[in-house]
């Protein structure tokens, strides 16, 4: 009862819509049975999902997971390429991002070598761009991913930590979360919690910058408004750039009551 809870939740492949309801349906049950033992919970999390009704075995999740406890301890968890990052203010009054997070992404060294040591194969898509003398000549576009075989067809996950995507978690994907802890003191202002979806278009200062603008407007701001602010600029900058917009999805959470400039 005096812990604070907050999580985002990114599906991918077929089922990952599924993946992802039923993380947020039965996840709280098991962070409760697992009294706040925050790996036993994700642990719990994945072998539920690996017994669930639907295929999991190319589908999955991202998964961040903040907690604020009475004493004012910032906990967050994280499972995934969903970001946590604060805005913070310094003694001087400018507003700062910090990331509270690491990105799992398969290229990072140490994702690399325990995939590698597990049998995984990691690489980036190939495209074709030149008809040498010495045969085709390909680049690598695209993110790092883990790749796979599933029924014929060559597949990749472009993360090294994920809740589901049971094929490749037998080559060293992991649904081991992170911990970074952070005490809340009174440089400290706001946590957001989002997807990729936000993180692939929005820098991490623009990020906070937004927010912050949007909080000094007003002593009773609402996290949620400033959310969807966040939310709408990050569609709009998909609109521009690509024509595919990926999923989005974020979580604003007040740690201070913020200056309101005159």
């Amino acid at each position: 009862p005096d812990v604070r809870i907050y999580g985002v939740l990114d599906g991918h492949g077929e089922n990952g819509h599924l993946v992802s309801r039923r993380c947020r349906e039965n996840f709280p049950h098991f962070i409760k049975s697992a009294n706040g033992k925050m790996d036993l919970a994700f642990n719990m999390m994945h072998n539920d999902l690996n017994s669930s009704d639907f295929d999991v075995r190319c589908s999955g999740a991202t998964c961040v997971v903040a907690t604020i406890n009475s004493h004012g301890r910032l906990c967050v968890f994280n499972c995934g390429d969903s970001r946590a990052v604060m805005g913070r203010r310094t003694p001087n009054g400018a507003i700062i991002a910090q990331q509270m997070s690491n990105d799992h992404k398969p290229d990072k060294p140490e994702e690399r070598k325990r995939i590698l040591s597990c049998g995984g194969h990691l690489g980036c898509r190939q495209v074709l761009v030149n008809q040498g003398n010495r045969g085709p000549v390909s680049m690598p576009v695209g993110p790092c991913r883990v790749w796979y075989q599933h029924r014929g067809e060559t597949l990749g996950l472009a993360m090294s930590r994920s809740l589901g995507d049971a094929i490749v978690h037998k080559f060293g994907v992991t649904a081991e979360p992170e911990l970074i802890e952070h005490p809340i003191d009174e440089f400290d202002e706001f946590l957001i919690i989002a997807s990729d979806g936000v993180w692939d278009v929005v820098d991490n200062n623009h990020a906070v910058q937004m927010v912050h603008n949007f909080a000094v407007r007003s002593q009773s701001w609402n996290p949620l408004e400033a959310a969807n602010c966040l939310v709408k600029f990050a569609r709009s900058r998909w609109e521009k750039l690509s024509p595919m917009i990926d999923d989005i999805t974020c979580i604003v959470i007040k740690l201070q009551p913020i200056s309101v400039s005159s």
